[in-house]
């Protein structure tokens, strides 16, 4: 295999091998826990409040952490199916070969976290802010992140595929070298270089023309009407 493309392969979750894995429902989530090897099914954590919550080797599914607070939380091989984890607040989290499947994700907030290796698919995430994030090997696939905050976010080499990213803040970010074909990028707020180093498809051009168009005061008009723009 070719060395770069090595490099920016996207490790999935290791699992434990040779033993089962237990299925519980109810944990108790506090500060400086740490929980391993499970199988967490239907789990109720809304609202919960913790700081320096670790989970390794941990699957959990139709789980509700909506509106959790969980400060430096640690995931590493985590899978999260069918959770909900709106409006959560997971500032500075570290998450490390982590993938979000059909997962609601709205205004979750993972400011200033370092994620490596996660995979969003098929997830709702309108208002997600990854502000300040750094973001590597990261892949989005079907997942739909309106209005989401990238602002002085680090992402290069992203991959998103058939993603809806539309209104989301780029101001300050990385993307140098992201793959964004096949994704929606209508009304990006952005600089007229925050693109840059970025691959898009020919009908992305479109749309970002008309963005760039507005940033630099530029006014397109019909060439068939010889009438100057107001």
């Amino acid at each position: 295999m070719n060395r770069s493309r090595k490099e920016s392969a996207i490790h999935a979750p290791r699992w434990p091998v040779g033993r089962a894995v237990p299925v519980v429902r109810d944990l108790e989530i506090g500060d400086d826990r740490a929980y391993a090897d499970l199988d967490v099914a239907q789990g109720r954590f809304a609202n919960a409040t913790a700081r320096d919550v670790r989970f390794e080797r941990v699957w959990l599914r139709d789980t509700d952490l909506s509106r959790a607070r969980l400060e430096r939380l640690v995931l590493t091989d985590v899978r999260l199916e069918r959770c909900d984890l709106a409006n959560g607040f997971w500032r500075n989290a570290e998450i490390d070969r982590t993938e979000l499947i059909d997962c609601r994700l709205t205004g979750i907030d993972l400011a200033d976290a370092s994620l490596r290796h996660v995979v969003m698919r098929q997830c709702q995430g309108a208002l997600i802010s990854l502000r300040s994030a750094t973001l590597k090997h990261g892949r989005l696939e079907d997942c739909s992140l309106t209005e989401a905050d990238f602002q002085d976010a680090q992402l290069p080499g992203l991959i998103a595929r058939g993603s809806d990213l539309r209104g989301a803040s780029l101001y300050g970010a990385n993307l140098n070298g992201a793959d964004l074909r096949g994704s929606i990028l209508d009304d990006l707020r952005m600089r007229a270089t925050d693109l840059s180093g970025a691959v898009v498809d020919p009908v992305q051009l479109v749309a970002i023309a008309r963005t760039l168009a507005s940033l630099l005061g530029i006014t397109v008009g019909d060439p068939r009407d010889g009438t100057p723009p107001a």
